[in-house]
C-alpha cells in the first residue's frame, strides 16, 4: 500500500499494480517448476510471512490462489482477508481487518485443501498455521498434485486430519529427500513438529538452496 486517505470522492487506497498470474492458474495450466525453483518460491513466501509475523499478523489462508507470481520466481503474498493477530495468553484470538485496522466478526475458514488441522478444529492459532500453508503449497509445487483430495468438504476435512501423505520424493523422483523432508516437517499435523516460525522455515530452505 503506497498511500491511503480521504478525497472528495471518498476513501481511497493506492496500491502496487501487479502484472503476472497467481500460482493457482499457473499450476492449473500445467506449469511445473523444478525443485530448486519451487524451493526458492517457498523460501520467498516464508520470508514475506516472517515479515508479517514480525508485525503481529498471521495470514491464515496461504494457498496458490493467494500467491501472485511476477514472472516465475518472484511471489507476492496477497489477501489478508482472514488474517488474525496472534493470541495473547489469557486473551481471545482477534481477527484483523487489514484495510480498516479494526476487529471483524470471526471469518470463514480458508481453502480446505490448505488449511491447518488446528484451524479446521477451531483451535487457537499461532505462526505455525502459516508454516503449514507454505509446506502444503511447496508439496504441490514439488509433486504437481495436492497433498489432500476429496469430493466433498467432509472428505477433504477427513483427509487433512487423517490421510497419509506420501513423501514428495516418492511421488517425484527428481526431488531429493532433504527438500522432501523440509516440506514434510512444515506440513506436519502436530504444530509442535513443524518449524517454529516462517523465519525458521525460510532458513531451512535457504540452507538447502545453498547446499
Amino acid at each position: 500500500v503506497y498511500d491511503a486517505g480521504l478525497s472528495e470522492q471518498g476513501v481511497y487506497i493506492a496500491m502496487e499494480r501487479l502484472q503476472g498470474r497467481d500460482l493457482r492458474h499457473l499450476l492449473s495450466d500445467g506449469w511445473r517448476p523444478e525443485p530448486t525453483q519451487a524451493a526458492r518460491i517457498a523460501k520467498r513466501v516464508a520470508d514475506a510471512l516472517a515479515y508479517a509475523h514480525s508485525r503481529g499478523v498471521i495470514h491464515c489462508d496461504i494457498k496458490p490462489a493467494n500467491i501472485y507470481m511476477i514472472g516465475r520466481t518472484q511471489p507476492k503474498v496477497l489477501d489478508f482477508g482472514i488474517a488474525r493477530a496472534p493470541q495473547q495468553q489469557g486473551q481471545p484470538e482477534v481477527p484483523v481487518d487489514i484495510a480498516a485496522g479494526a476487529s471483524v466478526p470471526p471469518p470463514e475458514l480458508g481453502s480446505p485443501y490448505y488449511v491447518a488441522p488446528e484451524q479446521l478444529r477451531g483451535e487457537a492459532l499461532d505462526l505455525r498455521c502459516d508454516v503449514y500453508g507454505v509446506g502444503v503449497v511447496l508439496y504441490e509445487l514439488l509433486t504437481g498434485r495436492r497433498a489432500f483430495e476429496g469430493r466433498s468438504l467432509e472428505a477433504i476435512r477427513a483427509a487433512v486430519l487423517e490421510a497419509e501423505v506420501p513423501p514428495a520424493h516418492v511421488v517425484n523422483r527428481r526431488v531429493d529427500a532433504a527438500l522432501s523432508g523440509i516440506a514434510a516437517r512444515a506440513m506436519a499435523r502436530n504444530p509442535a513438529q513443524r518449524y517454529r516460525s516462517a523465519r525458521h522455515l525460510a532458513r531451512a530452505l535457504r540452507g538447502w538452496l545453498e547446499e
